[in-house]
């Protein structure tokens, strides 16, 4: 890899991995073996730095849910639950919980992550909406949904949750799927 911005948003992927938000500069400078002036030439911050990795990985994100969108193998209910929960295979060594405090620490990064949290939904939307035209899924509001899981996601990024409940981000993304998608009663209580 010889693009040298990409290799720090790499490395910051993963020292965040290890140690959270708290690395330094300097810290990321040595693992690249590069001088912390380059390193600020090529990112005038830490915070623009954590921007451009946010924008990197929702990017990635862009670039699995199209691939998810294309595969004719997958059932309408399986790409709704894969576009909702995808992760790229980069990240899904990444510990979630190390990144819980970017609200506070950082609320420019954090404005960021929201904003491309809450747009790009078009693709999934549509195909909840194909969903409950075809059947598959019983009629439901649409946002709601969207709502929920932007929600969720926030809550695990700006909270203590997932290391409360003993859960990673990727097992709580899919129990949540699994709550929307199947509900909470029994099959037994939804026919009473």
């Amino acid at each position: 890899m010889d693009d040298p911005r990409k290799r720090c948003i790499q490395e910051t992927i993963a020292l965040c991995s290890s140690q959270g938000l708290d690395f330094t500069m300097s810290e990321l400078a040595a693992r690249l073996g590069m001088s912390k002036k380059t390193l600020y030439v090529l990112f005038e911050s830490k915070e623009a730095l954590l921007l451009a990795t946010v924008d990197s990985m929702f990017d990635e994100v862009k670039v699995s849910e199209a691939e998810i969108l294309a595969r004719q193998d997958l059932s309408l209910a399986e790409k709704i639950r894969r576009l909702v929960v995808v992760l790229p295979d980069s990240y899904q060594t990444l510990d979630w919980t190390r990144l819980q405090g970017v609200e506070e620490k950082y609320p420019v990064v954090y404005r960021r992550i929201r904003q491309r949290l809450e747009t790009g939904w078009e693709p999934t939307l549509d195909l909840l909406r194909q969903g409950v035209e075809q059947g598959v899924l019983r009629p439901f509001e649409p946002g709601l949904f969207r709502a929920v899981v932007e929600g969720a996601i926030e809550h695990f990024l700006s909270s203590d949750a997932l290391e409360r409940e003993g859960l990673g981000y990727v097992q709580a993304m899919d129990g949540m799927m699994d709550l929307l998608m199947e509900g909470i009663l029994t099959r037994q209580e939804e026919k009473a």
